[in-house]
């Protein structure tokens, strides 16, 4: 325990010795640590919480292939692109459907 507490007032007055080195270092370990933060917390909203719905098996994409988009490791790198003015068309002419979204 005693070296634990030499070795940090040795690193503390070595950093007080050079401030250019300490404000440097500092700033670095705070990107970092900033830059890991936004990272993860943005894998854990994404990736990790379950989709904001009861059923997310029940959830059906509307394409040109069979893509299970919804569940943990589904394809999600093909996309089609449909207009506004048939997805509100679509909408209205699906009414089994208890809800439709697009982005």
């Amino acid at each position: 325990m005693m070296t634990l507490l030499r070795d940090r007032s040795y690193a503390l007055r070595q950093l007080r010795k050079s401030p250019g080195f300490t404000v440097v270092s500092v700033a670095t370990l705070a990107l970092g640590i900033g830059a890991n933060t936004a990272i993860f917390t943005l894998v854990h909203a994404i990736l990790v919480q379950p989709l904001p719905v009861k059923n997310p098996s029940q959830l059906y994409r509307l394409g040109s292939k069979e893509v299970n988009c919804c569940v943990i490791g589904g394809l999600q790198d093909v996309w089609d692109v449909y207009s506004n003015s048939l997805y509100q068309h679509i909408r209205k002419q699906t009414p089994e459907f208890e809800n439709l979204a697009a982005f």
